[in-house]
């Protein structure tokens, strides 16, 4: 008899869905909504929710709404946008490091990692702020600059543990090149188990960008973003505390459909779930 915990497949489709709806809504909060995110009106401030604006007005009269739905392209866009470079990023250190372990190279971005990862994140973002001023594309800037470790991590022990293997060792008896050896045979090994923890790490900088963007150091107003725009909610928290229902609510759906893809995807790498009794 086998014990199911969960089924991983389904964990990726309800993830799969849930990212689809809050995509769909983001790509088409014009036709979702009638009222303008950037344009509010003073006598609509700080109204309650109702049929005619679902989740109410800000203190600048601007329908909360559509501003949510428009918050998420640019949260969306640039975490994904981080997320794509971050991968490469990391894979690329991750090969050079774990193919040519032991050389000054793999001691270098050791060495690297270790300093980075011994910094604060959050000083590292406020620096670059204050040296390039507050832009979303600097704090992007940041996040890249910390991020890609995890994954470098990662496929530095995939191509450790393969580069001793036999079809490994018959690609260099053969005299293939170092390049082509990595391409052939490592990276195919290191998409499945890096595009699971893109899953996970997506999710935890859509929190960092919005925990970043609360504090002051993203994009600049009126234009909505999700972490700004709980910033901007809570001078009225205990006046009107459904301003931060939207943008809390999209910040953990979205998080929550990342972290069921990854724990599908995890489950299906490593199908350890199953049990038998």
């Amino acid at each position: 008899m086998k014990l199911k915990l969960h089924n991983p497949n389904r964990m990726i489709r309800l993830g799969c869905v849930i990212i689809a709806l809050i995509v769909f809504a983001s790509i088409f909060s014009d036709r979702l909504s009638s009222h303008d995110p950037f344009i509010g009106e003073s006598i609509k401030r700080l109204l309650s929710p109702s049929p005619e604006h679902l989740l109410g007005t800000d203190q600048q009269g601007r329908d909360v709404f559509p501003r949510v739905l428009y918050g998420g392209r640019w949260t969306l866009t640039a975490s994904f946008i981080t997320m794509v470079l971050t991968l490469i990023l990391g894979m690329l250190m991750g090969i050079l490091s774990g193919y040519f372990s032991g050389s000054w190279l793999d001691i270098l971005i050791l060495r690297v990692i270790d300093c980075l990862m011994g910094f604060p994140f959050m000083i590292l973002a406020m620096i670059i702020s204050g040296l390039f001023g507050r832009e979303l594309t600097h704090l992007l800037m940041a996040v890249l600059m910390v991020k890609w470790i995890p994954f470098a991590r990662l496929t530095r022990s995939i191509v450790l543990r393969s580069k001793n293997e036999v079809r490994v060792l018959a690609a260099k008896v053969s005299g293939c090149s170092s390049w082509k050896i990595i391409i052939k045979e490592s990276v195919p090994e290191i998409w499945s188990p890096a595009f699971a923890l893109a899953t996970f790490e997506l999710g935890e900088l859509i929190l960092s960008i919005s925990a970043l963007s609360f504090f002051g150091l993203g994009a600049k107003p009126p234009t909505p973003e999700w972490g700004a725009m709980l910033a901007d909610s809570k001078a009225y928290f205990f006046q009107t505390p459904y301003l931060v229902v939207g943008p809390s609510l999209f910040i953990f759906m979205t998080v929550l459909g990342l972290n069921f893809i990854g724990e599908g995807l995890r489950d299906r790498l490593t199908p350890y779930e199953i049990l038998k009794i």
